[in-house]
Order: structure tokens, then C-alpha cells, then sequence
């Protein structure tokens, strides 16, 4: 699909572009199980430049903006489905299983019926034939003839024997028809009269080596869906601009036409400036200082749904965004070019997240602090390494000489040093990487898990009408912001030199200016439980960690924030609940047929009446404890900065009097200890009030 649109005056163009396309996959049966799709969209627009007091013209504006989206799911529980092995292995295994009620003496009663008044099978059913489950007919077979026999044993799996009038065995001949026919095809020279009889095999299914393989087959699709959300945005705005505008797709005629298909339908990236300036379509001159400006967003989302076990699902999640944005002075020598940008990506930080904090007397101590110290001046060596041999910039003091750490190294507690310590250490990312923006295969997920199986078991079923257990893990490696040394010079392979503000010399440095990144780190739950009993009671128990690690490059330091929360909740809901109207007293009854019919009747009148009489309550208790340590890289000297304990208390209570008439109550009450006594006193907040909403719309 595509549209293109003119807007405006001469002095002005616009053009818009979009195409999407879904991949025909799912129409195809094997594929049924893939679903993708992708969108494009771009946008084109040229305006007219104005000129200078001297008449000097400053060229036009050309800008452009493109976004791509690209979506995919794959539901591998079709796939799999597509194997019968497979289909039956997961038939059994998403089977509910029934419940079964034991009714005391009313089942024995039962049993004794059917099996006699002593309990035991009855003389019938001993003298039944042993071959029961075979099928048995007489056939007479004739001469060119097939002959179809309906045995009904619902298999393909058989056993066919015949035998003569004289009881001998008959060799005999057939094909399946389907699950409850075959043909027989033995050819005959007269009328041949045989005792056919057709004798299903056992089932797989009741052979131990089976089931085994099924539970294996189970294990190994625990992989139910996967999805992928892919989305590149790029937008371009380049000044000075010498050709004018033209009539098809925006074009001016030419060879080749300006500013080109490509830059209209957003099919280009930064190097397009260099092809502007040699088809001398750009204005140099001293008079334009507007830079070309570029701004990029990649982010990609992983989705992955297992379920290792029935009723055990783990979603996993994995992203990955990054922001760039550039300035670029084409028009003065050597192109100064300026970068921003943020970036964030899931990662793993629990191998230090249950680490202790320690306390004041023993200074705070962390072992994984203790090793990023240790590790910087490895990896100050390791930066540094990677400017053995380089020559210095040919606009610095030491133009064309040697690198010489005498002349200036790598500083120890640079961005270049810390930032890949602090993710060696505090990270599973694994390896002595000198990234401050992670590949993309250092990505990993993170992930939520559910089970709900408990509720099935025996005792739980009979107290709970659900029971479910929680634990959700999320950790984010983020950078903020940062930006490019203005004085940075490439050497190559993103390396280059900067000036040092107080010697003046080059020194060696990315262009990348880190003044923090960090990991933010969340247990939510690290342990949660929820149920609800069979009297619609509703109960929650939650165990969460947060934790978030800055790491300052200005200030060198490490800042760490902890907090551990227990939360409880209660929630209960009084249906029908008439505080001031009369109760009807009823005669017990015994039969719970009655009390449910009873309750659908109730259900009925209020949903005629156009609301529910409900009341609902909740009740909400928390204790969190918090603290901040601040660790100083360069003394290797922590300390606490902040912190509480803080104790909460919210009840709420919910009831609709009437049709246009909603009363709600509510009681929340805080109290604050702090962890430094010496910069915060104890404090406890009440609040509690009454609301009453009426409404007429209704």
C-alpha cells in the first residue's frame, strides 16, 4: 500500500510512503504456525531556504523520516501438533484431571451390586470367554471377489487369524480400510468357508515405554511460543541544500536526480552527505552554520513462553534500545560531528544481589565492590593495549609521533576503565569485554514464572478455589545519557585521542563522555503466594528486592540503594450485603443444588435492578526496609547515606447504596524510622476519610 501526497505551496513538498506485508506462512498448512508481518513508513519533505541581507542564498531544507517494523510469533504448540506422536503427548499432558468425590459407604453399596452381595466378581463374569476383546465371524471367501469385513475395533493395529471347517490355520490376506474395516484379498479357486477372527494389539499407550517417551517428548517441547518485535527509526535533516524541488517524487531533474530516490523513500544513512558533497548539491560556505542533524532508534523485544511442567509457565523477556542522535558540520574541514544518546538492555546481576550489605562496624563491606576495585587496573591495561603502535592526531602537539604513555595513558577511572568493570563485576555478561555498549549477543533475559498446580492436589482443592506461587526477576543495564568529546580525534576502529584539559596533550579515549550508567535490579516477587479460599476470601503474600546500582564516573563512585519489602494482603467481598434492609429467614436446607439456585436468583434480581449490593473490602500491610550505601572507588571507603524502615497500613472499603449512590471509605497509616537518626527524625502519618460519588449519568 502506498500513498503519496502534495501539501501545501511551491514553497513547501511533502511526500508520505507506506507499505506493509504480512507473510502468507499461516495459509500454508505446514506453516500454521508462524505468524509475521512488516510495516513501512516514510516521510519526505523539502522546504525552501531563505537568503542572506547580501542576497547570498542559504540554501533549502531537506528532511526525511523512516520507521520499520517487523513482528513475528510462532506458536510451536502448533508446530509440535503437526507430529501425531507429539499431538497425543501433549493431549495427555493438558488433560484436566477429574475429580473424584468419595461418597463412603453409598460406593461400597454400589460396588456389592455389581459384583455380588460377598463383594466378588459375579459366576457370569468368571465364565466370560478369554478372548472377549477379539472379534469373531464366519466368512465364505469367493473365487475374484475381495471381501470387506467391519470388525469395529477402532485400530490399525490388529491381529487376523482364519481357520477352516477342519480347524486348521488358513493363510490370509488383507489391507487396512480404515480404523474399523479391512479387505481381505486371499484369492480362492471355489467357495472357501473360514472362521475369521480379528484381535486388536495392546495400546502404546499402556506400555511403560510409551509413557516414558511421551514425558521426554513433553520435557523437550517445553519452548509453547516465541515472538520477536523489531523496530528501526531513523530521521535526517540536512541544511543548505542547493537543488530545488521537482514534480516526480519530489525529484529535481538530472543526473542523477536530487536529492534521490533513496533519500525520499528513507533507504539511506549517514553517508548520504558524503554523496551530497559530491554531487555538490550542499552550500559551503562560512555564512551556514546549521549542522545536518541525524537521529536513530533501534529496539528489539524477546519473548519466550516454557512450560517445563503443566501448570508451570516461564515467560522469558529480553530488550535491547539504543538512541543516537548526531550533529555533523559538514561544511567546515575535517566535519565536526557531535553524538548523544541513551541505551539500555535486560541483563543478569543476581549473582551479587543477595550479598550483604554489612553495617557500620564492618565498614559496609561488599565483596563484589572489593573485586571491581581490584579488576580496574586490569583493565586500564587492557585499554590501553589497544593503542600500542598508533600514531597521534595530525592536529595535536604530538602530530605523527608514536603513542607514548609518558606523554599520557589511560586514566584508571575513566568511563573507558570503569564502565567494563563495573558489568564485569556486578554482571553475568561474562568475558573481559572493554564494550560500554553491550553486543548484542551479551544480551540476556529476564523472566517471570507462575504456578498454579497446587490448587489441584487433594487437601488443597477441598480449602482453596485457587492457589497460585510467583516470582518475577528484572534487571536493566541503563546509560542515561552521554555525549561525544567535542576535541576527540578517531585513530581507528572507534578509538581516538582527546585533549587533556590541563596538560594539553592527547591522551587515548573513546568519543563516548559516560557520566553514569547503572543496573536497576527488582525481585517482584522474589516469593509471592496468592489464594483464594472457597468463601471468596482473598489472600496475597509477597517477599520483594529492589536494588539499584549508579555508578558516577564524575564523582567516582558507586552509589547502591537496597530495599526489601513484605507485603500482605486480604480482600473480601459480602455479596448482596443490605446493612438497612430486612432479612427473610429461610428453612435450612441440606441439598447445595437449592443454595446455588438460591444464589442464582439473587444474581438475577441485581442485575435487573441495574447494579450489585456488594460490598468490598481490602486490607493492605507492607514493611519495607531501606538503606543507601555510598562507596568511594578511589579509598575503597563506603558508607551509609540514607534509609528507613517504614511500617504501612491501608484498609479501603467499597458499597454501592443505590443505582446513582457509591460510598467509599479508606484508612492509610505510615510510619517512618529512619536508618541515620543524626539527619531524620521518626515520623508516622494518618490519613482516613469518607467519599461519596453521585452520579447522574447512570
Amino acid at each position: 500500500m502506498t500513498s503519496i501526497r502534495h501539501l501545501g505551496t511551491p514553497l513547501d513538498y511533502n511526500q508520505q510512503f507506506t507499505a506493509s506485508y504480512q507473510l502468507p506462512l499461516n495459509l500454508i498448512p505446514i506453516f500454521d504456525w508462524v505468524n509475521s508481518d512488516a510495516t513501512y513508513n516514510s516521510t519526505y519533505r523539502w522546504t525552501r531556504g531563505t537568503d542572506s541581507e547580501d542576497g547570498t542564498s542559504l540554501g533549502n531544507i531537506v528532511s526525511n523520516n523512516r520507521q520499520l517494523n517487523i513482528n513475528g510469533t510462532f506458536n510451536l504448540e502448533k508446530l509440535y501438533n503437526h507430529s501425531p506422536f507429539l499431538k497425543k503427548a501433549n493431549e495427555r499432558f493438558n488433560k484436566t484431571p477429574k475429580r473424584t468425590v468419595n461418597n463412603g459407604k453409598k460406593n461400597d453399596a454400589k460396588d456389592k451390586l455389581k459384583n455380588g452381595k460377598d463383594g466378588k466378581n459375579s459366576k457370569e463374569e468368571k465364565e466370560l470367554p478369554k478372548n472377549k476383546k477379539s472379534f469373531e465371524k464366519e466368512i465364505t471367501l469367493m473365487p475374484d471377489t475381495t471381501l470387506i469385513v467391519n470388525h469395529g475395533k477402532n485400530s490399525k493395529r490388529l491381529m487376523v487369524s482364519a481357520k477352516g471347517p477342519d480347524g486348521k490355520l488358513y493363510p490370509v490376506k488383507y489391507k487396512y480400510v480404515d480404523q474399523n474395516k479391512i479387505q481381505i484379498t486371499s484369492k480362492v479357486d471355489t467357495a472357501t468357508k473360514l472362521k475369521l477372527t480379528v484381535t486388536p494389539k495392546p495400546s502404546n499407550e499402556d506400555q511403560s515405554w510409551y509413557k516414558t517417551m511421551q514425558v521426554i517428548a513433553r520435557g523437550l517441547m517445553m519452548i509453547r511460543n516465541v515472538s520477536v518485535s523489531y523496530r528501526n527509526q531513523y530521521a535526517m535533516s540536512l541544511p543548505g541544500f542547493r537543488p530545488n524541488v521537482g514534480d516526480a517524487f519530489g525529484q529535481h531533474k538530472g543526473s542523477p536526480m536530487a536529492p534521490g530516490l533513496d533519500f525520499a523513500f528513507g533507504l539511506m544513512d549517514d553517508s548520504y552527505i558524503d554523496k551530497a558533497l559530491e554531487n555538490n548539491w550542499l552550500i559551503m560556505a562560512d555564512g551556514l552554520a546549521t549542522p545536518a542533524t541525524t537521529n536513530k532508534s533501534v529496539d528489539l523485544q524477546l519473548k519466550m513462553t516454557l512450560e517445563p511442567v503443566k501448570n508451570l509457565k516461564i515467560d522469558l523477556n529480553a530488550s535491547r534500545t539504543e538512541t543516537k542522535a548526531k550533529s555533523i558540520q559538514y561544511m567546515y574541514e575535517g566535519r565536526p560531528m557531535t553524538q548523544s544518546g541513551t541505551f539500555n538492555m535486560t541483563t543478569i546481576s543476581i549473582g551479587s544481589a543477595f550479598e550483604s550489605m554489612g553495617d557500620a562496624t564492618s565498614g559496609y563491606k561488599s565483596a563484589t565492590f572489593e573485586k571491581f576495585c581490584r579488576s580496574l587496573d586490569t583493565f586500564r591495561d587492557k585499554v590501553e593495549a589497544q593503542y600500542a603502535g598508533s600514531t597521534y592526531p595530525a592536529s595535536s602537539e604530538l602530530s605523527g609521533q608514536k603513542f607514548d604513555p609518558a606523554n599520557g595513558t589511560v586514566n584508571k577511572y575513566s568511563s573507558d576503565v570503569l564502565i567494563p568493570a563495573f558489568l564485569s563485576s556486578y554482571t553475568s555478561i561474562g568475558g573481559q569485554s572493554l564494550d560500554i555498549f553491550p553486543a548484542l549477543s551479551r544480551l540476556l533475559p529476564n523472566w517471570t514464572i507462575r504456578y498454579s498446580g497446587l490448587g489441584q492436589l487433594p487437601w488443597f482443592r477441598d480449602v482453596f478455589k485457587s492457589v497460585n506461587l510467583n516470582h518475577s526477576y528484572k534487571s536493566i543495564y541503563a546509560v542515561g545519557s552521554y555525549s561525544s568529546y567535542s576535541t576527540w580525534q578517531e585513530y581507528m576502529n572507534g578509538l581516538g585521542f582527546v585533549k587533556d584539559a590541563t596538560t594539553g596533550m592527547p591522551t587515548p579515549s573513546s568519543m563516548y563522555n559516560v557520566s553514569t550508567v547503572s543496573i536497576n535490579e527488582a525481585f517482584s516477587p522474589l516469593l509471592g503466594v496468592d489464594f483464594t479460599f472457597k468463601n471468596n476470601l482473598t489472600c496475597k503474600l509477597e517477599y520483594r528486592k529492589i536494588r539499584t546500582l549508579t555508578l558516577s564516573t564524575t564523582s567516582v563512585q558507586i552509589n547502591e540503594d537496597r530495599s526489601s519489602d513484605w507485603v500482605i494482603g486480604v480482600g473480601y467481598k459480602i455479596t448482596n450485603f443490605k446493612p438497612f434492609g430486612t432479612k427473610t429467614r429461610k428453612a435450612k436446607s441440606s441439598k447445595k443444588k437449592t443454595e446455588e439456585e438460591d444464589t442464582a436468583k439473587q444474581n438475577n434480581k441485581n442485575n435487573s435492578r441495574g447494579f450489585n449490593s456488594d460490598l468490598n473490602l481490602r486490607l493492605d500491610l507492607s514493611l519495607r526496609d531501606q538503606a543507601s550505601i555510598c562507596r568511594d572507588i578511589a579509598t575503597e571507603i563506603s558508607s551509609a547515606s540514607n534509609g528507613n524502615k517504614a511500617f504501612k497500613l491501608s484498609f479501603a472499603a467499597d458499597y454501592t447504596l443505590t443505582k446513582m449512590l457509591t460510598m467509599s471509605f479508606f484508612l492509610n497509616r505510615q510510619t517512618n524510622t529512619p536508618l541515620l537518626s543524626s539527619s531524620s527524625y521518626p515520623t508516622t502519618t494518618t490519613d482516613f476519610g469518607l467519599s461519596v460519588k453521585f452520579s447522574l449519568t447512570r
